[in-house]
């Protein structure tokens, strides 16, 4: 195969894996607390040693080699829901009781359930600084969430949220519904969770994801169209090639 063929693949594969990254940017443009996920790329050299000429014999070839977590704040939208509340400040999360065990989540779309509860939306207890579940009851009136995470009523402080932040947040692994694990055997991961003190939670308010939906979509058209103009340089050169097969067959014959 030749290098040009080579190289245009190589760009193809890249072109692909960078559409679908945007595309899953752009479902979750809606999605409270939503961090973008971007890509990182590097140069691959790749060894032909069957090359007739010693300038060919190395290819200089595109390759992605991660996706990294973009970890700014999204706007903060207010919706005057006592139970709603979005951290303020970036890579803290909150502590939810799932399942699979303690996950994270900077979706702060709480609310309580039949038995007064808080859970999140998708019913998994919230999780105090205590490491239990919170509760409330018909007597408890008024809920004040604080900066802090404390959470006080009619008569008096109850609990306080948990919140956490991680050593490496790029080494969080998202689980889907807006959660986050940590493998506690990742090297990378470092000490565990690290409870914050003051994480600026804002009540009445939820965290909007931060992809920027004109962004995306100005890049998602830069990419078709790089993807289209790399198919057309294949068709040539499978043209030139197939014209040069046929040449040398007039010679031979």
């Amino acid at each position: 195969m030749e290098n040009v063929t080579y190289i245009a693949l190589s760009r193809q594969k890249t072109l692909r894996s960078m559409m679908n990254n945007i595309s899953q940017n752009l479902a979750n443009m809606n999605t409270t607390g939503y961090k973008e996920e971007k890509m990182m790329f590097t140069d691959w050299i790749a060894k032909n040693k069957d090359a007739p000429f010693r300038g060919e014999r190395e290819i200089s070839l595109v390759q992605d080699i991660a996706q990294y977590r973009d970890t700014t704040v999204g706007n903060i939208e207010h919706t005057e829901r006592p139970l709603d509340v979005a951290l303020s400040q970036p890579d803290m999360f909150f502590a939810v009781e799932t399942p699979s065990g303690t996950q994270y989540s900077r979706n702060g779309n709480f609310s309580l359930d039949p038995g007064g509860q808080l859970i999140t939306n998708e019913g998994f207890p919230v999780l105090s600084d205590a490491g239990q579940p919170i509760f409330f009851n018909e007597a408890d009136g008024q809920i004040e969430i604080k900066g802090d995470g404390s959470i006080s009523t009619d008569i008096g402080q109850i609990a306080k949220l948990q919140v956490v932040t991680f050593d490496n947040i790029q080494s969080m692994n998202v689980t889907g519904n807006s959660l986050y694990s940590i493998q506690k055997d990742d090297p990378n991961a470092g000490d565990g969770a690290q409870p914050v003190n003051n994480p600026g939670i804002v009540q009445g308010a939820l965290e909007k994801s931060n992809v920027n939906p004109i962004s995306s979509m100005t890049q998602m058209i830069e990419v078709l169209r790089t993807y289209q103009s790399v198919t057309r340089t294949l068709e040539s050169e499978n043209e030139r090639q197939r014209n040069m097969i046929s040449k040398l067959g007039d010679i031979r014959a």
